[in-house]
Parts: structure tokens; C-alpha cells; sequence
């Protein structure tokens, strides 16, 4: 039986750009079973070039009060027909192959990862996967316990060149909707620990805007936001009851780190007070 994908596209304010990701996703040389747009609460002309290309093609509208793109994303699941799930960025396109590519990897390995993720190229031009010091030997290399992966200083991994399994992203929980940064780390981590995850060596997605005036938001690391999503991402990891033992002294690192970090962010801001209770839960958090 043919591997179905269906095609999520999340969209805020992106009526200029929208039209070339939707093409990209009708190009593709292996369809995808369907296409849904979340507009994510938008104020310009979106519904109107996503109704453009509705009459003639598989495209699905639906749209939302301005959540956040994890919000959109979950939405774009629920209302997902096929197992296997492959996002987009609205300011991105994909290679005309990268589906057909996808789904050749998951008809050779049954459909035993949650995740297959392949490379991209940047705005800047560079192969993402150069910037990771990532690379397979392959046409593809799945990986039963891909924590190694999931733990490099930068992780492989990027969601616009990703296809996920329906099943293994809601046993995960999916998007925490409360992040505003960092929540497709989290669950490449959390997906990584927990299952099987396959690299398919081929560039997927090309990343056509700069940084910003991305869908997603960029957060600094210097930035109270991003501390804050680093403390809830850590956390949240070391409360997965299949987290593997032999890797919880590894987040409780990070979980130590992370609270140092937003200490001193807090004492530059010169509330001590609130500086002084996180590097306190930094010294527990590194005895553990």
C-alpha cells in the first residue's frame, strides 16, 4: 500500500509567501494525500491565496485565533487524515523530491521510525547538516536509540524537513502550547529518547527568509523567554517516566546549567531576589 503524507503548512501574516510553499507541496513528484494551511490568526490577504488554489487542488483551510505556531501545528494533526505527518514553514518550499525520498525510506525500513528527518539548505546557502558536523554513510540510517543524535550541540533535526509518525508525536504529547521557542527541540528529544529515528541523506526543504522575519520566533539565548523554555524543556524530559536512567544524570546537567544561565540574566536585570532562587535550583538540580 503506497505511504500516504499529509502536508501541514502553518501560517501567521505570510499572504506574500504563502502561495510558493503551496506549490512547492503541489509539485512534488509524490503527492501529498492532502494539504492543510493553519492560519494561525492572520490579518492580511492569507485566506484569500489559500482560496485561490482550493477549487482545483487538495488543499484544506483552517483557521484559528493567534495561538502560536505549536498551537497551529497541533491543529494541523487533529485534523490530519494519514499516518504520516511532513510540515512546512509557510517561508520555505520543498525540494520537488523530498516527499517521494521520504516515503522510499519508510517503505525500506517498515515504517519503523517515529521520525524521518533529512538536510536543508539555509538562507545563507550552507547544507544545514554541515553546520550539525552531521552526516550518514547511507541513503538512509535508522537509529533504534537516536539520544546521540537528539544530544549534539545542535540537533540535526528540523521540522520543515521532517516527516512524523501520527502515533509516536500524540503518545509524546505532542507541541507543549505554552512554548513559545524550543518546542520542536523538545520533541525531537522526547521522540528520540522514546523511539526509533531514521536520517534520510538528501536536502528536503530550502529555508528561503532570513531569521527575522521567520514564522517561528527566534529567542536569544541572552533572552528570558529562551532560559524559560530551556528550564520547562529539561524538566519536562526528566518527568518521562520511559526516560532511559543511563540519561538522567545528563539532564539534570542541562536542567543545572539552564538554571545558572537564567540566574545570571536575572542578577544583570538586578532582581537578586529572583536571581538568587534560581541559582539555588541550579546547586539541586546539579546534585542530583
Amino acid at each position: 500500500m503506497p505511504i500516504s503524507i499529509s502536508a501541514v503548512i502553518p501560517t501567521y501574516n505570510r499572504a506574500s509567501i504563502l502561495a510558493k510553499a503551496i506549490e512547492s507541496a503541489l509539485s512534488q513528484t509524490l503527492p501529498p494525500a492532502e494539504i492543510i494551511v493553519v492560519d494561525d490568526g492572520s490579518s492580511d490577504e492569507t485566506r484569500s491565496v489559500v482560496e485561490s488554489v482550493l477549487r482545483s487542488n487538495p488543499v484544506r483551510y483552517i483557521r484559528q485565533e493567534n495561538r502560536g505556531v505549536s498551537a497551529a501545528r497541533n491543529a494541523g494533526i487533529r485534523h490530519a487524515q494519514s499516518e504520516w505527518i511532513a510540515f512546512l514553514d509557510s517561508d520555505d518550499t520543498w525540494v520537488s523530491g523530498h516527499l517521494a525520498s521520504m516515503a522510499s525510506a519508510i517503505e525500506q525500513t517498515g515504517g519503523a521510525a517515529a521520525l524521518y528527518f533529512a538536510d536543508l539548505i539555509e538562507p545563507t546557502g550552507h547544507r544545514y547538516w554541515e553546520l550539525c558536523e552531521f552526516n550518514i554513510d547511507s541513503e538512509w540510517k535508522i537509529r533504534n536509540d537516536a539520544a546521540e543524535w537528539c544530544l549534539l550541540p545542535i540537533q540535526p533535526m528540523m521540522l520543515q524537513a521532517s516527516v512524523l509518525s501520527r502515533r509516536g508525536f500524540e503518545e509524546v504529547g505532542g507541541f507543549p502550547e505554552q512554548m513559545r521557542t524550543r518546542e520542536d527541540t523538545l520533541l525531537f528529544f522526547k521522540i528520540g529518547l522514546r523511539y526509533p529515528v531514521c536520517a534520510v541523506k538528501q536536502c528536503g526543504t530550502i529555508m528561503h527568509a532570513e531569521d527575522s522575519i521567520r514564522l517561528t520566533n527566534v529567542h536569544d539565548s541572552r533572552t528570558a523567554t529562551f532560559n524559560e523554555a530551556t528550564i520547562f524543556m529539561f524538566r519536562d524530559i526528566l518527568a518521562m517516566p520511559s526516560l532511559p536512567a543511563r540519561y538522567r544524570e545528563t539532564f539534570f546537567k542541562y536542567l543545572s546549567v539552564s538554571h545558572f544561565q537564567m540566574g545570571k540574566l536575572l542578577f544583570n536585570q538586578h532582581k537578586y531576589s529572583a536571581a538568587l532562587k534560581q541559582l539555588g535550583l541550579s546547586f539541586v538540580a546539579s546534585c542530583k
